[in-house]
C-alpha cells in the first residue's frame, strides 16, 4: 500500500516553494524545492517555473511510490478560493481573472476531479504554526507574515476566524490606518526600504539592511526599531480585545525578528493573556504544513457531505 501525501505549495511574491507532506504532518525529506518567480512578470514568465515545479513534485511522488491525495496551494489574496481564480493586481497581475485550477489540471494532465485546493497564505501560515510550529498548544493565535506585503490571520481553537471580538474585517491588518496611509506601507519590504533611504539616501534591499542591523549599524537598527514600535502600537488595541495567548511572525522579514522584538514586546506588555510573542522557527515550511492540514480537512468535509447525500 502506497504512503499518502499532499503536494504542498506556497506561492510567494519572489519565490514558490513546494514539499511533500504526510497526513501526520511530517515533511518527507528530500522533497523540498523552491524556484524564483517574478510576480510582476508576463503570464508565461510566471506559469513556466510554477508548472515546472509542480511537475518536479509529481515526479518525486512517482519515484518514491507515494499516493498524492491533493495539491494544496497557499496563495496571496485577493483570490477566489472556491473557483481557483486570482484577482491580485499588486502582484501576479498577469494572472488576473485566470482559472488556475483549470490551467494546473490541463498542463499536468490531471483528471477533472483531482483535488486542487487553494487557501490564503496567511491562513496556511498560522494553521501550520499551530499544528507543527511555535504556536503549538495555543488556543487563540494571531499569525503575521512580513514580506512584500503584510499578511495576517486569526485562529481560535484550530479554526480561522474572520470576524468577532478583536478581529478586524476579514482578519486583515495590512490596511489598518497609520499616519495618513496604511500599516503595510511602513512595515513591509517597500516601507523598510523607503525608510532606510530617508535616513541615509541609500537604497538597499531589506536583507542587506537587516545584515547591517545585526552588525550594529545605527540607521538599520532605527528602521527595525520603528517597525517593532509601529506594529506594537497598531496591534495593541486589537490584542487587548482579541486576547491572544500567542502572536507568531513569519515571512522573510521575520528572520530579522531580533531587531524589532524589544519595542514590539514593550508595546504589548499590557495584553494580559499574551504568553508568547515569537518568530516561526520554520518560516519556509509552516505554510506548507498549514496548507496540508487545510487540504486534508477539506477533503474530509467533502467526503462526509457525499456520504450524507448518498
Amino acid at each position: 500500500m502506497r504512503r499518502a501525501c499532499v503536494l504542498a505549495v506556497d506561492v510567494g511574491g519572489t519565490s514558490i516553494k513546494l514539499a511533500l507532506i504526510s497526513p501526520e504532518g511530517r515533511y518527507i525529506k528530500g522533497t523540498f524545492r523552491t524556484t524564483p518567480v517574478n510576480s510582476m512578470g508576463e503570464r508565461e514568465e510566471i506559469l513556466r517555473p510554477f508548472i515546472g515545479l509542480l511537475e518536479e513534485g509529481l515526479s518525486n511522488v512517482c519515484e518514491r511510490r507515494l499516493e498524492v491525495k491533493a495539491i494544496g496551494l497557499a496563495v496571496p489574496g485577493p483570490f477566489d478560493l472556491e473557483r481557483g481564480i486570482s484577482f491580485m493586481e499588486h502582484k501576479f497581475s498577469s494572472l488576473y481573472g485566470l482559472n488556475l485550477r483549470k490551467i494546473i489540471a490541463q498542463r499536468l494532465s490531471l483528471e477533472g476531479e483531482f483535488p486542487i485546493i487553494f487557501k490564503l497564505d496567511s491562513w496556511a501560515f498560522v494553521v501550520g504554526e499551530a499544528w507543527r510550529g511555535a504556536a503549538r498548544g495555543c488556543k487563540r493565535i494571531i499569525g503575521i507574515t512580513l514580506g512584500m506585503g503584510l499578511g495576517s490571520a486569526f485562529l481560535v481553537n484550530d479554526r480561522i476566524v474572520t470576524e468577532g471580538s478583536g478581529v478586524p474585517p476579514e482578519g486583515w491588518l495590512w490596511n489598518l490606518p497609520y499616519e495618513g496611509g496604511i500599516l503595510e506601507d511602513r512595515v513591509s519590504r517597500r516601507g523598510i526600504i523607503k525608510r532606510y533611504k530617508e535616513l541615509t539616501g541609500e537604497e538597499l534591499d531589506v536583507k542587506e539592511i537587516a545584515f547591517r542591523g545585526f552588525r550594529g549599524d545605527r540607521n538599520s537598527l532605527k528602521v527595525f526599531e520603528e517597525v517593532g514600535l509601529i506594529l506594537g502600537r497598531c496591534l495593541k488595541p486589537i490584542a487587548m480585545e482579541f486576547k491572544p495567548d500567542c502572536i507568531v511572525f513569519g515571512g522573510q522579514i521575520s528572520k530579522a525578528f531580533d531587531l524589532f522584538k524589544d519595542p514590539l514586546i514593550r508595546e504589548l506588555r499590557e495584553v494580559r493573556n499574551l504568553k508568547k510573542i515569537a518568530p516561526s522557527l520554520q518560516i519556509d515550511l509552516s505554510p506548507l504544513y498549514g496548507i496540508t492540514k487545510m487540504a486534508l480537512e477539506e477533503l474530509s468535509r467533502k467526503s462526509r457531505h457525499q456520504k450524507v447525500n448518498f
